[in-house]
């Protein structure tokens, strides 16, 4: 089958070996799968994300580099062919999953779908995935829009996580697709204040499309001034979604005191903070990562029933051929999410 197999610190378009679905598993042809955020990281950044994996026990180990890797873990498949004990799943039906292979026969017992040298993720033709994990697409989503269920259920995760109080004064910081996903689930909790902070002027204009109530050029506006004289204080939590050195000492200055900065950026390189000033403040910092099945499966309802919109954020869609070139596009901040996807 066709994939583009990262290798080398480059991407190329290979033929690789179709995998064999084993038991409890199914062979799935892939329709659609997101470009995400961790895949340009790891195009970048693939040694000191093996080593933080690896140091905090999350992905690495089943990646060698020598070998390569097929990303992908934002993905809506159409199931081909079951293997044994993989229950009563058609062929033909339309399904996502949380992108975790659970593989009996290995050592491991799971592979991260999309970071790991044995298992292809969904940039490529097909893709195994656990049968016990499936979720159907409803009909009526596009494909597309089933791909977007894994980056809004991280969303919906860190505004749970978050554990929000009705009358709270909120602000992101950055309105990429992970900070857009935020503002959609904050809106949809009720919110009365969210404010958004960005330096391009397409995505500012796409957060106040998709509800924010204060959108804020960090580039031409004091944003803490800014935030303040629109709802009538600091931000009680700021949602660091930026992930870049610097920023989340910036949430430390922006939040009020006895605030919570949630971090949903990832910052590859090593950052530097103040520590004095969020203990005189008395914050709390959390750091957020995924999300839950019951997450994951509620994300997919909010977009089935159109509760959540994440169509907007859908730059475009590409095909494999021109999926290295999109990679190297989404550093243009006109860029939101490129989809790609596969002839039916």
């Amino acid at each position: 089958m066709r994939a583009m197999l990262f290798r080398n610190n480059d991407v190329s378009i290979v033929e690789v070996a179709r995998p064999v679905p084993g038991p409890g598993q199914v062979l799935a042809r892939v329709l659609a799968c997101g470009i995400c955020g961790s895949d340009l990281h790891f195009a970048r950044f693939a040694d000191q994300m093996i080593a933080a994996g690896r140091d905090s026990k999350g992905i690495g180990a089943a990646i060698d580099l020598e070998r390569g890797v097929v990303m992908g873990h934002e993905f809506v498949a159409e199931v081909v062919e079951a293997g044994s004990d993989a229950g009563e799943w058609q062929s033909g039906a339309r399904v996502t999953c949380i992108p975790v292979l659970l593989d009996s026969g290995s050592t491991r017992g799971m592979h991260s779908i999309g970071y790991s040298s044995d298992y292809p993720g969904a940039y490529g033709e097909y893709v195994l995935l656990s049968a016990s994990m499936l979720l159907p697409v409803p009909d009526g989503v596009p494909d597309q829009l089933a791909a977007t269920t894994e980056p809004c259920a991280v969303g919906l995760h860190a505004v749970r996580e978050a554990k929000l109080q009705p009358d709270d004064r909120v602000l992101v910081m950055g309105s990429g697709p992970i900070g857009l996903m935020t503002l959609l689930w904050l809106k949809r909790e009720g919110v009365r204040h969210v404010a958004v902070s960005e330096y391009a002027a397409s995505r500012r204009e796409l957060a106040q499309r998709l509800g924010a109530d204060q959108v804020l050029d960090p580039a031409a506006t004091d944003v803490a001034a800014g935030f303040q004289a629109a709802a009538g204080g600091p931000p009680d939590v700021v949602f660091e979604c930026v992930g870049v050195g610097g920023t989340l000492q910036q949430a430390i200055d922006l939040v009020g005191r006895r605030g919570r900065v949630i971090v949903v950026g990832v910052c590859m390189p090593p950052d530097n903070i103040r520590p004095l000033v969020a203990i005189n403040k008395h914050l709390t910092l959390q750091f957020v990562l995924g999300y839950s099945a019951a997450e994951f499966a509620e994300a997919l309802a909010g977009i089935a029933d159109g509760s959540v919109d994440t169509a907007p954020l859908i730059t475009r869609t590409v095909t494999l051929d021109e999926l290295a070139a999109a990679f190297r596009s989404l550093s243009d901040p006109t860029e939101c999410k490129i989809v790609l996807t596969f002839d039916r």
